[in-house]
């Protein structure tokens, strides 16, 4: 989960700088296809076949909802959003999942977590600070993707174990670029790249594939209680692209609102791994 998050923040920061010069939708086409090819490659050598029934199993389908939905808003954020804020608002996720875990798979939450959930979301209302004037109404799709983030780490969870994890990533990529086109007939613009462009895509395709396939490994193979937590070493990551790359700034109260939303997290972490080493104990 550490890779993932290190690889998908520096991808995310060559897609905000790409966009700065190339319509949003074809940077997404490009990374979509590329990355399409590499799963479809790794497939092959692997002598795996592309199936189409997957596609409507009931949790691959909520998986493929959640990714459309995250991908989309992410892509839109990254181009008005400095991306510490984003890094820093997607901390929510983990909070997130624990919730949808208990409505959806039927984990048992108590008064503690639930308390724990409310403070992590007043965090991120310290982090995007929506009273003052400086607030963007664009970082809602920040939140957005959060949503289709967490629909998309259910559905993982609950896809069979059957569905190899490079044919996942090959439909999310797949949908990936299928959004870039719609994206691209909406806006235009498109033009050919040059040459800085094309190592930059290069470098883009290959931190995005190796952040999904690691993303989807530790959601499906780890403890969704244990893997979870780590996402928020992607704000550290944030950090130090937003502000040594980019030069973006980052106030107290946005560190404070970081800080309660990474500490509620880990409580609930902590909450759940005592709850397991219950059960354990119990049935021992």
């Amino acid at each position: 989960m550490i890779a993932a998050m290190c690889c998908l923040t520096f991808a995310d920061l060559l897609i905000k700088i790409a966009s700065q010069t190339l319509p949003i939708g074809q940077v997404m086409i490009f990374l979509g296809i590329g990355s399409t090819i590499v799963f479809w490659a790794l497939m092959g050598f692997k002598g795996e076949v592309i199936r189409l029934s997957p596609l409507f199993d009931p949790a691959v389908v909520l998986r493929n909802v959640g990714d459309i939905i995250a991908i989309n808003s992410m892509c839109l954020a990254l181009v008005y959003v400095p991306i510490s804020i984003i890094g820093a608002v997607i901390q929510t996720v983990p909070l997130m999942v624990t919730a949808a875990a208990a409505i959806f798979l039927g984990e048992r939450v108590g008064i503690r977590r639930t308390l724990a959930i409310l403070i992590g979301c007043l965090g991120a209302l310290f982090i995007v600070q929506p009273a003052t004037t400086n607030f963007d109404m664009m970082t809602s799709l920040v939140f957005i993707s959060a949503v289709g983030m967490t629909l998309r780490d259910i559905g993982t969870k609950l896809v069979h174990r059957n569905f190899s994890t490079l044919l996942l990533s090959f439909y999310s990529c797949l949908l990936f670029s299928i959004s870039g086109c719609v994206l691209l007939l909406i806006t235009g613009g498109a033009s050919m790249p040059d040459i800085k462009m094309t190592i930059v895509f290069t470098a883009m395709i290959t931190l995005g594939s190796l952040g999904v396939i690691f993303m989807t490994e530790a959601v499906r193979l780890g403890d969704m209680s244990v893997v979870s937590p780590f996402r928020y070493t992607r704000l550290l990551f944030s950090m130090a692209a937003g502000i040594l790359i980019l030069g973006e700034q980052v106030n107290a109260i946005m560190l404070v609102g970081s800080a309660l939303t990474i500490l509620s997290g880990l409580y609930i972490w902590h909450r759940e791994i005592l709850s397991q080493l219950s059960v354990t104990y119990k049935s021992i």
